[in-house]
């Protein structure tokens, strides 16, 4: 009787066992494989493909790792400091999964190469440097790699699209370009004579204009965008009064990891000119 006791009680803790080690390895990959683009994953919302390699080029096994590893990545895309930063980004995170492919596709060196050199600059500015893991020197540029796409086309006038018209309207991206801006104003549609190609869908449209000083006194726009009344929109303008823009980058990063914001309270006076 006692024998078959300890045998039961043995078989019951190796299933247990068995189920347990089966759960915490389930989402571990023995090797390769494809998934589907969780949703929030969302420096990859709205990529061209739908499932992602495991494990990626940063070494993550899992779904949940490589979640977790790209939220410190998200405000750096809401800067909109290139517009293939996306692309770039996700091509690490949740690279392109073709099982016929005995390798990953990773980022081409060009694209590596045009997204630092847009967003290394404004990284800097804000205390983050361009990390060694994403050096550019561990891409190649052969026929199987996230190549960049392809620059905008000129207009029919011969000079390229201006970078202040495809702006967006997050929180980061706008107290960015306010803190690299000497003038912000606000203007009605009929009265800018704005050279962007951007519908208004009422009458007398107000558009918010951020431009920086050159030295010849002439200003360059950073930032052409429809005024909105969204609630990140209205919280960056609210900030302008207040934001001091040597701490811009904990204030960005605690944007991202959605901490509660704090903000010294000290009026940016630096020869800007405010017409809100």
């Amino acid at each position: 009787m006692l024998f078959l006791f300890v045998i039961l009680a043995f078989s019951v803790t190796n299933a247990y066992l068995e189920d347990s080690w089966a759960m915490f390895s389930s989402e571990r990959p023995l090797g390769p494989k494809c998934v589907e683009i969780p949703s929030n994953l969302s420096i990859c919302t709205g990529i061209e493909y739908t499932q992602m390699r495991l494990p990626n080029y940063l070494e993550h096994e899992t779904v949940s790792e490589a979640v977790h590893a790209s939220k410190d990545w998200e405000s750096l895309l809401r800067l909109n400091c290139h517009p293939d930063t996306q692309r770039f980004l996700c091509s690490l995170f949740a690279p392109v999964c073709l099982m016929q492919m005995d390798r990953a596709i990773l980022p081409c060196k060009s694209l590596c190469m045009a997204v630092k050199q847009g967003c290394e600059n404004r990284m800097a500015n804000y205390g983050f440097p361009w990390p060694e893991m994403l050096s550019c020197e561990k891409f190649v540029d052969d026929d199987m790699c996230i190549k960049p796409v392809q620059p905008a086309k000129e207009t029919s006038g011969g000079s390229p699209p201006c970078s202040a018209c495809s702006q967006v309207a997050t929180y980061e991206n706008l107290v960015d370009q306010f803190c690299r801006s000497h003038l912000e104003i606000r203007l009605s549609a009929e009265s800018t004579g704005c050279p962007c190609n951007i519908s208004t869908k009422v009458k007398n449209e107000k558009f918010v204009v951020m431009a920086s000083r050159q030295s010849d006194g002439n200003y360059l726009a950073n930032l052409v965008l429809p005024w909105k009344k969204d609630k990140n929109f209205k919280r960056a303008v609210h900030q302008f009064q207040r934001l001091n823009c040597q701490s811009l980058g904990r204030e960005i990063r605690e944007s991202a990891s959605k901490r509660p914001h704090y903000y010294e309270m000290r009026r940016h006076n630096t020869g800007r000119y405010q017409l809100f």
